[in-house]
């Protein structure tokens, strides 16, 4: 036993994890503070709004997901510091160009969205742009921090963030603007962390010139935002999973009914985000240089916290469906709480699938993008198949996602025994 215990101390994949778990345990505290104040304090149909607001977030936010991967990945492989700086600065200059393109896309769309989401209001599109740009300015210098396996830091940006929108988003609604102050809190904290990531980095992160021609004639940029696609359609993949019950949801459903069930999915994601820090370990730690073992290894270790940490609060769901969301939401969500487990069910499968993801991604392998067209397709013709209620909603869901968690499954299984037999 004492032998076990030493040598998970000095693992490093479980010393960073043990770091980055407990900041990571703080911030899904806050994250899931944030969900009952804001079921108390905003009637049903707002709080759909602040769902959808942050649905979109997540689903715009794959293209910072992308660039972020790339910047970690940039991060923990690149030695040289000048040509790293060159690299990121350049990638950054690359996604505020998009990012812009994203925004004149929304704009044209505005009303469109408005009316095919059933919004109140407008504002959770307009928040939506704002911070699209605010969360483009931290994603290069959190990334950094990860990919330099300073999770302590990192840690703290995210209990910022977290904390703040909280803070921010209780003292606006307060003041009497309803949805409005939580689409402010949201905007208010990020700018709090950007000042707080930009004073740690701003001695090792040069992001505000010029890009050095030598890396550019090297070719790397060009190498990266071709890596970048493939994490575009890799974390994509992952978004559209664990996010587009509450759009579908939205849309098919009445706007009441829409924001007691956006309550269910809010503490199912309880599961997505606990399992979150095996990830962000993951990724700096799995590289292009390690033995296939030792990224087999980590590998390994990740679906097992996944599996132990998800399933825990999985079976807490089925055994206390109700009582659950009686004290996170209150009475008014009881009538969708029997949905409770099932959708954990969803959260936990995507959680799977993001570790293999993520391995597959630091690994830089091209087959996610058919793998992730494949996952697409298939979830896309379940819905056109059945969608009359929300039930079948999420057994489409699951069965989409047992589908994808299997063939990564046998990917990795063909890969691992192909390499034994190579060495035969």
């Amino acid at each position: 036993m004492v032998q076990v215990i030493h040598k998970l101390k000095t693992d490093i994949f479980f010393r960073h994890y043990a770091v980055y778990f407990t900041g990571s345990m703080v911030v899904s505290v806050l994250n899931y503070l944030y969900y009952p104040v804001l079921g108390r304090l905003l009637s049903p149909s707002d709080f759909g709004d602040i769902q959808v607001f942050i649905s979109l977030i997540t689903q715009t936010g794959i293209i910072l997901g992308a660039f972020s991967i790339v910047a970690v990945n940039i991060t923990a492989n690149v030695d040289d510091i000048h040509e790293r700086n060159a690299i990121l600065a350049e990638l950054q200059k690359i996604c505020f160009y998009i990012i812009g393109a994203v925004v004149i896309i929304l704009l044209l769309f505005l009303s469109k969205l408005e009316t095919f989401f059933k919004l109140d209001t407008i504002y959770p599109i307009i928040g939506l742009l704002a911070t699209l740009f605010l969360s483009a300015s931290a994603t290069f210098r959190s990334a950094f921090l990860q990919g330099k396996g300073r999770f302590i830091e990192l840690s703290l940006s995210g209990i910022i963030s977290s904390a703040g929108r909280l803070i921010f988003a209780v003292i606006l609604i307060l003041l009497g603007i309803g949805s409005l102050g939580a689409i402010g809190g949201i905007i208010a904290a990020q700018i709090v962390v950007i000042y707080f990531l930009f004073s740690r980095t701003k001695e090792t992160l040069d992001l505000n010139t010029r890009s050095n021609v030598h890396v550019l004639q090297k070719g790397m940029i060009k190498k990266e935002l071709i890596y970048g696609v493939l994490v575009l359609f890799a974390s994509g993949l992952v978004a559209f999973m664990y996010t587009s019950d509450i759009l579908i949801v939205k849309h098919l459903f009445n706007p009441h009914d829409a924001g007691l069930y956006s309550g269910i999915s809010a503490i199912a994601k309880i599961i997505f985000f606990i399992t979150g820090p095996t990830l962000g370990v993951l990724l700096s730690t799995v590289k292009l240089n390690n033995t296939p073992k030792a990224n087999s290894l980590v590998l390994i270790k990740s679906l097992g916290l996944t599996i132990v940490l998800g399933g825990a609060v999985l079976l807490v769901f089925y055994l206390f469906s109700g009582i659950t969301v009686n004290i996170l939401l209150g009475g008014e969500y009881s009538r969708f709480a029997y949905m409770l487990p099932k959708v954990g069910v969803v959260m936990l499968l995507s959680a799977l699938l993001n570790v293999f993801v993520y391995y597959f991604l630091a690994l830089r392998r091209f087959i996610l993008i058919g793998v992730s067209l494949v996952g697409v397709l298939c979830i896309a013709l379940l819905f056109l198949l059945k969608h009359d209620s929300i039930d079948s909603i999420l057994n489409s869901l699951i069965g989409s996602l047992a589908v994808l968690v299997g063939i990564f499954l046998i990917i990795y299984v063909k890969n691992y025994f192909n390499r034994y037999t190579s060495l035969q």
